[in-house]
């Protein structure tokens, strides 16, 4: 359990102490990375998006009325200057979606089994990457980053049963995308 909440820790910032910040940054800039980074596909975009979610956190911790935990709002904040982002470069017209390649998680039981197992993540990370940027997003919240579905909802700001809904919904989309591409339902 952590000594100081993120709660009183943003609270800390409101009263002046913008030094608490770094420690909310500590906590979860890896976290907001990998969410730009899962929507943008873009190392670089990512830094400058998880940085911009900081400032932002800075220059309105005011707005915090603690009504939900400080990593839903946060994350609200993120999906915002995201979304954002990926609207200005669609209008653009540049692919937001560039081609990194994902980390796989592999299995090293067997170079078979790894091979095998390359695949399906392949395969599934092509069919993630192939989803609207909305249901990506639903998919990495709720499933990497929050525990609940009330959680979700804030980030989301929607309430929790409209965010299972999402997340429902979503798995759908994810699933029949990969029988798709792969021609088989996700080996669970």
């Amino acid at each position: 359990m952590r000594a100081v909440t993120d709660e009183q820790l943003i609270d800390w910032v409101v009263r002046g102490d913008a030094s608490c910040l770094g420690t909310l940054f500590e906590r979860y800039n890896k976290a907001v990375y990998q969410y730009c980074w899962q929507l943008t596909r873009h190392s670089s975009q990512a830094e400058d998006l998880t940085q911009e979610v900081f400032l932002r956190i800075l220059r309105k911790a005011k707005s915090f009325r603690g009504t939900g935990s400080f990593k839903a709002w946060m994350f609200n904040i993120a999906r915002n200057i995201t979304l954002d982002h990926l609207r200005v470069q669609q209008r653009r017209g540049v692919d937001a979606a560039l081609n990194e390649s994902m980390e796989p998680i592999i299995e090293n039981r067997s170079a078979e089994r790894a091979a095998s197992g390359r695949q399906g993540v392949d395969v599934l990370a092509q069919a993630l990457s192939s989803l609207p940027t909305a249901v990506q997003e639903i998919i990495w919240l709720g499933r990497f980053e929050f525990d609940s579905y009330e959680e979700l909802g804030h980030a989301l700001g929607c309430k929790a049963g409209t965010a299972r809904v999402r997340m429902h919904r979503a798995m759908q989309q994810l699933n029949a995308t990969y029988v798709a591409i792969n021609g088989a339902p996700i080996d669970v």
